[in-house]
């Protein structure tokens, strides 16, 4: 009796306090303002707005100021090869400004500039990809939290009626009215379902901060769950879904903003062989002043200078040894793999939403046909429990009967969780999952 009631004590529901609950449209939420991976590409888009101006893209000119003062002394009293034999001394401040200005570089500025704006769009693609991957994560985290607590709740369940039927049978078992072999096999059983609930505790426990890492919180929050996984089904049309991939889908979007970043840099290469056209200004001043000491010298001691310039320059390459002629032929096959690229994109997406098109649509029926085994299964198991109570059912029948419960609920679930994946997967690659969860 003492190890009955060690398993009681142990197999208790533990109780935790300070729970917060946690719905799905909250985890969601709190997903997209702490994930560090959203965190980092938000800073980089930011970081590629401010790198898309005209500056950076050699438009504006270019503007250095500088300016000095030196200060000089020579001791001439003791010399006497010198003019004057006095102690000289000079100061001279001298200033420059000078303006540089390309204003026509082979369409340079202007590819340098499209660039600029196609980084920025990739900076968005890609923090728009990782809002659709977080935010998919977020929900199938939270899922298999959901999951992992309902198989909890399934094998809690089953203990807790081993559990009582250990009681009844040491009841019987010590007034003779039950064999040892029945006590025994009852025992086993609570044994083996305990080890079970505590192994699924653990993946419980796992599954919660897994949510926690994801959401980019602390790692030992704690939550009360208070969603459910959804067991709605929907009927697509896989021509309607090409369409829409085609045309949303963040990968594909993504591929484009890359050959159009290539073809700039094409057409940047291509401009070192056109005209350069630059434009210089600038400006100089420059003031001395000089102290000849007692040498009788009258006049003035300050000089001033002031030069300016500006100037129009054209660069031309006339022959660079054939470099430009296989650079035309490069380009070519760069715009070649390019349109490869795009292509074997497409590809590569069509084939991953037909095959999460038919994952879907079998999972409706594998759930739908598991869903029907788990009630017929609770029902036999109701039962069997009944039929042992009045003694009409031996410990090992219901044993077997008791499994294929188990079986049938983990299947059940399990098949609940996969519904929901494959139809995530499925609005993920059509890029609706961001519309789908507002």
């Amino acid at each position: 009796m003492n190890k009955i009631l060690i398993y009681i004590l142990l197999l208790l529901p533990t109780i935790i306090f300070s729970q917060e609950n946690l719905s799905l449209e909250n985890a969601i939420k709190i997903g997209l303002k702490q994930n560090f991976d959203i965190q980092i590409n938000k800073r980089n888009l930011e970081i590629s707005k401010l790198n898309n101006n005209p500056g950076k893209a050699g438009a504006l000119p270019k503007i250095n100021l500088s300016a000095k003062k030196e200060e000089a002394v020579s001791d001439q009293s003791n010399n006497p090869t010198s003019f004057i034999q006095e102690i000289l001394k000079s100061e001279s401040i001298n200033a420059t400004a000078n303006l540089s200005w390309t204003l026509l570089n082979g369409y340079g500025i202007k590819a340098s500039k499209e660039k600029l704006n196609q980084l920025e769009y990739l900076s968005n693609g890609n923090l728009t990809l990782t809002l659709e991957n977080t935010t998919q994560a977020i929900i199938l985290s939270y899922y298999n939290c959901i999951l992992q607590k309902d198989r909890l709740n399934l094998l809690q369940n089953v203990v807790n009626l081993s559990r009582e039927r250990l009681i009844y049978q040491k009841t019987k078992y010590d007034i003779g009215v039950s064999s040892k072999i029945e006590f025994l096999q009852v025992e086993n059983t609570l044994l083996t379902d305990s080890s079970n609930l505590l192994t699924q505790k653990v993946n419980y426990n796992n599954s919660l901060k897994n949510l926690n890492l994801v959401l980019g919180v602390e790692l030992d929050s704690e939550w009360n769950l208070t969603d459910e996984m959804s067991t709605k089904t929907q009927i697509f049309n896989l021509k309607d879904l090409q369409s829409e991939t085609f045309r949303n889908n963040t990968n594909i979007n993504n591929q484009c903003i890359n050959n159009e970043i290539i073809r700039q840099d094409i057409i940047l290469a291509k401009s070192a062989y056109y005209p350069i056209v630059s434009f210089n200004s600038g400006a100089s001043y420059n003031e001395s002043t000089y102290d000849v000491g007692d040498s009788g010298y009258e006049g003035s001691n300050t000089g001033e200078t002031l030069n300016y310039y500006a100037n129009l320059s054209i660069n031309f390459r006339l022959y660079d040894g054939g470099n430009y002629k296989t650079l035309l032929q490069e380009s070519e096959i760069r715009d070649l793999i390019n349109d490869l690229n795009i292509e074997k994109k497409h590809r590569e997406i069509k084939n991953q939403l037909s095959i999460n098109y038919e994952k879907y649509n079998s999972n409706i029926i594998i759930y739908n046909l598991r869903k029907k085994a788990f009630d017929i299964a609770q029902i036999n198991y109701q039962l069997a429990n009944d039929k042992n109570n009045r003694g009409n059912i031996n410990s090992f029948d219901l044993r077997d009967i008791e499994i294929a419960y188990l079986n049938s609920g983990i299947s059940y679930l399990q098949s609940v969780y996969n519904l929901n994946e494959s139809y995530l997967n499925l609005v993920k690659i059509t890029g609706g999952i961001l519309e789908a969860t507002e």
